[in-house]
């Protein structure tokens, strides 16, 4: 009896894929007429390349991108502070582009001058639910009930602020005039004041989802490594500044 000689084709094994949720938080990861870009997330998408790693991005609302990262397996998150709170939540991988924060007042404004963080409480304030200012300010003495708001989009921050209706916003030094220039306002109408000393955060990072393979992990880690030493974080930097 003759056996048939069969051949079978290579397994194709799919490719390591990882979602990659973000928000709109300029110059750092936002979309520009539909196209997802920034400095932190240009340099992911260089990091999955250089790792041979499918990452899939998706812009959301803060809140709903922080829990969707910690829920999903294959997933992750740009750009996040790493703060003590977050610490055992997620993998970190970074550090990535940040600057320090400062509350601001409109230039007409000229009434609100607080000086330190003992007199910023005693004015209105917004802030982003789940995000690294929430906790901070009601520690210093904010309060729901009595002048901070919270709400879903920092957009909806900026439109109170220049309405009049909170005295004070929160802003990053890089990002702040990206962040205002969306919404057809220019630096120059409005004032730095208090620095928010976010004790224990080392900047923005690439959360990952605690159960991603830690194989996967490594490899983002190690082009991270890679890829910084060869300053292409920094000419991320500095082609946003220029812009």
């Amino acid at each position: 009896m003759l056996l048939a000689c069969l051949s079978f084709a290579p397994v194709v094994l799919a490719k390591d894929s990882v979602i990659i949720y973000t928000e709109q938080f300029p110059p750092y990861n936002f979309s520009n007429k539909g196209h997802l870009e920034g400095i932190n997330l240009e340099f992911v998408k260089a990091m999955c390349v250089d790792a041979d790693i499918e990452c899939q991005f998706e812009l959301l609302p803060w809140s709903r991108a922080y829990h969707l990262a910690q829920q999903k397996q294959q997933s992750g998150l740009v750009s996040t502070a790493r703060i003590p709170d977050r610490e055992a939540l997620f993998n970190w991988v970074g550090p990535l582009a940040s600057s320090s924060n400062f509350f601001y007042r409109l230039q007409s404004n000229d009434r609100i001058n607080p000086i330190d963080l003992s007199q910023v409480k005693d004015h209105s304030l917004c802030v982003v639910r789940d995000s690294i200012y929430e906790k901070f300010v009601e520690s210093i003495g904010f309060r729901s009930e009595k002048n901070l708001l919270k709400v879903s989009h920092y957009y909806e921050c900026i439109n109170l602020f220049f309405k009049n209706k909170i005295e004070l916003i929160i802003g990053s030094e890089l990002s702040f005039n990206y962040q205002l220039m969306q919404y057809g306002h220019q630096g120059r109408e409005v004032v730095k004041l208090v620095e928010l000393p976010l004790n224990g955060t080392v900047g923005n990072f690439l959360a990952l989802n605690k159960a991603l393979p830690e194989e996967l992990v490594s490899r983002l880690q190690a082009s991270y490594d890679k890829l910084s030493k060869q300053g292409l974080l920094e000419t991320y930097i500095e082609q946003y500044k220029a812009n």
